[in-house]
């Protein structure tokens, strides 16, 4: 499915997710590529915004993915895609070299700004969660999420997407209590901007700077 724009894609989810509205429901971005449509959506449902904020560590067994991330708190998240047993056998030969990526990793985080600055985690509790990503190919962020809301008591966690594939669109399933889609699409080797006719208008800087600001919009 394609979009004339982000934003026109969280207009069409919002419809999807009318129940949401007014219920003080937060949409977890999964991606800063995708905060325009989480905003628009976000509008609509007149919901708070999460950035999900981590920085990735490459293989050194294999530099075509990601061994897994780092999140703000300094948590090493495996890559799903990559079993323990696999993780063991590459951290058995690259001990060193993982760990001082991870390190690098962490450093880097806390060298950028923090895209949530007057969140409180704590607003997890009791809420409905909507993890969201405009267009999602690897199930990677949702594990990164799902990973820190274990130490929270959401009432609720839904998937939400625009274009999703189909393997990631299984670990939604099974790893929240519903899913809500535009589309379901085949493996597909193209970006995320190959569904938007119109690139994005804003800087990721002034797109943080709304998403922190949403309230603002349906106040």
């Amino acid at each position: 499915m394609f979009y004339p724009n982000r934003q026109a894609l969280g207009d069409q989810l919002a419809v999807k997710l009318t129940e949401y509205k007014d219920t003080d429901s937060i949409i977890f971005c999964l991606k800063k590529s995708s905060l325009l449509s989480c905003i628009e959506l976000a509008a609509h449902l007149h919901a708070y915004i999460y950035i999900l904020q981590y920085s990735e560590i490459a293989d050194p067994f294999d530099i075509t993915r990601n061994l897994g991330a780092v999140t703000n708190k300094g948590e090493f998240v495996l890559n799903p895609e990559i079993s323990q047993s696999e993780f063991e056998y590459i951290n058995s030969d690259f001990m060193s070299v993982i760990e001082e990526r991870k390190r690098e990793a962490f450093s880097k985080i806390n060298a950028e700004a923090d895209p949530n600055p007057n969140f409180d985690p704590h607003a997890f509790n009791n809420r409905n969660i909507l993890l969201f990503a405009d267009i999602l190919m690897t199930s990677f962020q949702i594990q990164i999420a799902l990973n820190m809301l274990k130490a929270y008591s959401p009432t609720k966690i839904t998937g939400t997407c625009g274009n999703i594939t189909a393997p990631i669109s299984d670990k939604f399933n099974i790893e929240t209590d519903g899913c809500t889609y535009m589309d379901i699409l085949p493996n597909t080797f193209f970006d995320d901007d190959h569904y938007f006719d119109q690139p994005d208008t804003y800087t990721e800087e002034q797109k943080i700077s709304m998403a922190n600001n949403i309230s603002l919009y349906w106040a």
